[in-house]
């Protein structure tokens, strides 16, 4: 965000702060700013040397997140098992309140770019370790009885790019295929949609938010899938809910079928709804918020099935 105009000092402590008020507006609006900023970004992504360290260069000029501790998760430095123990708890607990209300439980975490595309990370970090976090969570929920599926397999087993090369999430094939992985792993095989009749090819698509961290998503494409439903009747689009989470939920219905509900984030949200839609009779989504989500929520909806889905780098609980 670019600061605005300093206002005219009213108070003392407003005259101290000006010169520095003044300071940064200059900073952010000197001539010709937008242009330089996006030539310097253009330059630095040229030579694979990024001009923000979240964000790392990996090979073929795929970019990937350096931040929420996603590297080291892919190179197995991150094992906090204590952590990962503690989300299994409270999955444990979820599972108790919906089977006490009929309900089931599925724990489907969608990996981490650097997870599925660990080939194209650069050298230093494209070694498998022996364990990750991804492998403990999924033994700790194992352990304690809950339903879980492994999402990354169906990703490294697709025949075609399953992420997008600047973005940090996966791209509508990948999130179609770990639909189908989610609803066979509930029991619903007649739910899977079949990859050869939905995709449509790929498309030239802007550069997407790790484009945007290095000031060049103006200047480079990506490419997403295309999925076409209307083999499938496609149902309608989602409306607007208020949850606690800043930007609200969102719920989709169709009038026939169980209530289906989303506990995810940006992966899942936007990607999953008219998939689920077409067989849920409504499907809601809320945001995980770190295992901070309101229980009322899932509560006033009464839904038949419940999926858990925190991306890899954000399936830790707070301490609420």
């Amino acid at each position: 965000m670019l600061s605005t105009a300093p206002a005219w000092p009213r108070a003392a402590g407003d005259w101290l702060a000006l010169p520095r008020r003044i300071d940064r507006f200059l900073a952010d609006h000197f001539g010709l700013r937008s242009t330089l900023v996006r030539a310097h970004g253009r330059l630095r992504y040229a030579v694979d040397l990024p001009s923000d360290l979240r964000v790392i260069i990996g090979r073929d000029n795929w970019l990937f997140l350096n931040g929420d501790g996603t590297i080291e998760q892919a190179t197995g430095k991150l094992l906090r098992e204590a952590e990962i123990a503690k989300f299994a708890d409270r999955a444990v607990a979820l599972r108790a309140r919906l089977a006490a209300k009929g309900a089931q439980l599925l724990v489907a975490i969608p990996p981490n770019g650097p997870t599925i595309n660990r080939a194209r990370l650069p050298a230093w970090a494209a070694e498998a370790p022996a364990v990750t976090e991804y492998d403990l969570m999924m033994r700790a929920l194992a352990a304690r009885g809950v339903a879980t599926v492994d999402l990354r397999p169906p990703l490294l087993a697709a025949n075609a790019p399953t992420y997008r090369r600047t973005d940090t999430h996966w791209n509508k094939l990948g999130a179609l295929i770990a639909y189908n992985a989610v609803v066979s792993a509930l029991g619903k095989l007649e739910w899977t949609i079949d990859p050869v009749r939905a995709l449509r090819g790929f498309e030239s698509v802007p550069g997407g938010d790790l484009a945007r961290l290095l000031a060049i998503s103006a200047d480079v494409t990506d490419e997403d899938a295309r999925i076409d439903l209307s083999a499938y009747s496609p149902p309608p689009p989602a409306t607007l809910i208020a949850t606690q989470f800043e930007s609200g939920g969102d719920l989709v219905e169709t009038g026939s079928g169980p209530t289906v509900l989303v506990i995810g984030d940006s992966f899942t949200r936007g990607f999953w709804q008219d998939y689920f839609a077409l067989h849920a009779g409504r499907y809601v989504w809320i945001h995980h918020e770190q295992c901070g989500f309101m229980q009322s929520t899932i509560e006033s909806y009464a839904p038949e099935i419940v999926i858990l889905a925190p991306t890899e780098r954000q399936m830790f609980c707070t301490g609420r």
